[in-house]
């Protein structure tokens, strides 16, 4: 059976300013570091996943992936609903910032239990992935807000699970930006490289914004969404996505990579 991947993301297509400074230093240091062993997505593929949405074909309709295998719940998505919610939360820019801290520095909070200087930037399975968090999070000792957690939890009321929230307390105020693969690098190279990408980002972190304008739906038969087969703004036309999800033979389970 094929799969079909549609998914809501920021900054898909054309990068400029400060996002595409800031990816096109850390891929080059990348090649410098592992060669020929590292292939770099395409700046206009590289994207951040807000919240996917895939669909799983029961008879005659679509319900949601990750409703259906981590919940057990058989539910259709509410697709107006999720570009009401999308509309509303990014109605004003989203600032996030990847990068700034250091190893022995405190940081207001951990993600998957690791400090931010080792979750800023790491090689997850073969790929390279930059991880950015809301600057709301980051600004207080106190992390009062998940902005980036509550839009992914507020997507179940219409009928859509985020894949890491496998249990009612998980949270994800992750933001992931893979930016290539590596094809069996060395581990020592791998260590050097990820350590170089590090330093320059505690220096020089990617302080970004993420606006509506900045939020696309796309549709891939691919997680890594390229080549897209659709690519639209907020809102998206609930019948193009449904006829995208109804055209495809698509099944659940895992079938992602551990970003895309």
């Amino acid at each position: 059976m094929g799969t079909r991947f549609i998914s809501a993301v920021a900054f898909y297509g054309p990068k400029t300013g400060r996002l595409r400074e800031v990816l096109a230093g850390i891929q080059a240091l990348l090649a410098e570091h592992i060669g020929g062993d590292f292939h770099p997505y395409s700046l206009d593929q590289v994207h951040a996943t807000l919240i996917a949405l895939n669909g799983v074909r029961e008879g005659g309709t679509v319900v949601n992936e990750y409703f259906l295998t981590q919940a057990g719940v058989r539910r259709e998505m509410d697709l107006p609903r999720v570009m009401d919610i999308l509309a509303r939360r990014f109605a004003t820019p989203l600032r996030v910032c990847a990068g700034g801290f250091r190893p022995d520095q405190a940081t207001p909070f951990a993600s998957r239990g690791q400090h931010l200087a080792e979750r800023t930037f790491s090689v997850q399975d073969r790929a390279f992935v930059l991880v950015g968090w809301p600057a709301e999070a980051l600004a207080g000792a106190v992390r009062t807000r998940k902005p980036l957690d509550e839009l992914r939890r507020e997507m179940n009321t219409a009928g859509v699970w985020h894949r890491y929230h496998l249990g009612a307390t998980d949270v994800d105020d992750d933001l992931h930006l893979v930016v290539g693969h590596h094809a069996g690098a060395p581990a020592a190279a791998l260590a050097r490289a990820t350590a170089a990408v590090r330093d320059r980002l505690v220096g020089d972190p990617a302080d970004l914004a993420i606006a509506l304008t900045d939020v696309k739906i796309v549709a891939a038969d691919s997680h890594t969404l390229a080549p897209p087969l659709y690519v639209g703004g907020i809102p998206a036309p609930e019948a193009t996505l449904l006829e995208l999800l109804k055209t495809a033979a698509t099944t659940s389970g895992s079938r992602d990579g551990p970003h895309d």
